[in-house]
């Protein structure tokens, strides 16, 4: 359950369809990727990952149409506890519509509680390079995440200025609240079981709130890892952003990590 629905706060995007110039940053994800994964693996604080997946979800909104996306990453993990991180992706909320980049920049650090329990604060900038619609989705998310091993994650995100359109409306600079629950269980060999739930409040934007969820398998070798899982979500998301409600979608994501 990662990452922002950009139907959330996208609206009709004016304008043609960028399909060229997004073709071109993709390959520039995938140079980057291949270079700095070959660098980070002589730091061992450092960490890379390259990952296409065949519908970029986030919190049951698809960011992609139902599309494809090509994702990179990078992140520092400090021995002391905190780290620092950068994520990237195409998005294109909408069919036929020009199509940008998201990009995630945060930072924070993590408390373990005992042998067993951690928590962790984190800090998240969300921007939107090269975004051709007049509404302005940069924000920012502040989230606590409480954690039992690696199994379970509970996680609470506050973000006080977020902008959305929607088909309830237009908001600029709202505060937006997600309750979030996610599991991991290994079943052995490399596979795991994967769940995650959640409840998004959006009554400063919209009025509204709802629920959306997960759930799937993994696979692990080495040093990658593909998921296949099936996402969720209530009938206030179609309400909101129409066709990009996720509910009921199969998803396939693959992941190298460096």
């Amino acid at each position: 359950m990662d990452r922002h629905p950009l139907r959330y706060r996208g609206g009709h995007a004016a304008g043609s369809n960028a399909a060229g110039s997004n073709a071109a940053g993709r390959l520039a994800l995938v140079a980057g990727a291949v270079l700095l994964g070959s660098w980070c693996r002589a730091e061992a604080p450092w960490s890379a990952s390259l990952g296409a997946t065949s519908n970029y979800v986030y919190r049951g909104v698809s960011q992609t149409y139902n599309g494809g996306a090509v994702q990179l990453g990078a992140n520092y993990q400090n021995p002391l506890g905190w780290f620092l991180g950068v994520w990237g992706s195409n998005v294109d909320p909408y069919p036929g519509t020009a199509s940008f980049k998201e990009l995630d920049v945060y930072g924070g650090y993590t408390v373990p509680l005992g042998d067993e329990f951690s928590v962790r604060g984190t800090y998240t900038h969300y921007a939107y390079p090269q975004n051709p619609l007049p509404l302005d989705y940069n924000h920012d998310e502040i989230a606590a995440t409480l954690s039992y091993l690696d199994v379970l994650a509970a996680t609470v995100s506050y973000q006080p200025d977020s902008s959305a359109y929607s088909d309830l409306g237009v908001a600029r600079r709202r505060r937006t609240l997600a309750y979030e629950l996610t599991g991991r269980w290994p079943l052995g060999a490399g596979v795991a079981l994967a769940a995650g739930a959640g409840y998004y409040d959006l009554h400063d934007q919209f009025g509204v709130g709802y629920w959306a969820g997960d759930v799937g398998l993994s696979y692990t070798y080495r040093f990658l890892t593909v998921d296949v899982g099936r996402f969720f979500s209530d009938g206030t998301v179609a309400r909101l952003y129409e066709d990009a409600s996720a509910n009921g979608a199969w998803v396939v994501t693959a992941v190298l990590r460096f």
